[in-house]
């Protein structure tokens, strides 16, 4: 039977109408406390940020945005493992990381050695889709551990 050791949920703070990333993370945190694993929280401030143009900013501006949006990230990723997470703070651990979200999430696979990626998906289709590439798709075609992804239930009616 699959018993997860270490757990990694990274989350972009997605709401999405239904929490997409927050359902990851409630799921994540249910198998930690099933299997007693350790859960890796991780977060990736996507390099598009700094390739916007900013060229109303000096570099000292460029330097302290960044500081600010860290923090920032910093902050909400505290305040995630206090709200689901709180009783099993001593199991958590958490992550923030620079580039692209999906190249960052199977680095940290590799150095954490994981073994379950739990993410979240908002099901992109169509041509964006096709151009852009979803993060998660990318995530479960590379990486070499089991991924569980999780995603929004839309209530059909029959």
């Amino acid at each position: 039977m699959f018993s997860p050791e270490r757990i990694l949920v990274p989350t972009d703070f997605s709401e999405c109408g239904g929490n997409c990333s927050m359902l990851a993370v409630k799921q994540a945190v249910g198998l930690a406390k099933q299997y007693k694993s350790k859960l890796v929280f991780m977060h990736v401030i996507t390099e598009d940020l700094y390739s916007k143009p900013f060229f109303f900013l000096d570099e000292e501006k460029i330097n302290i945005l960044k500081v600010k949006v860290r923090e920032d990230a910093e902050e909400q990723m505290g305040k995630i493992v206090d709200e689901y997470a709180a009783d099993i703070k001593n199991q958590c651990s958490v992550i923030i990381r620079e580039g692209k979200p999906y190249t960052e999430i199977l680095n940290e696979e590799k150095e954490s050695g994981v073994d379950l990626i739990v993410i979240s998906t908002r099901g992109i289709s169509g041509l964006q889709g096709v151009f852009y590439g979803s993060v998660t798709e990318k995530v479960v075609r590379h990486a070499t551990c089991s991924v569980l992804v999780v995603r929004k239930v839309i209530n059909r009616e029959s």
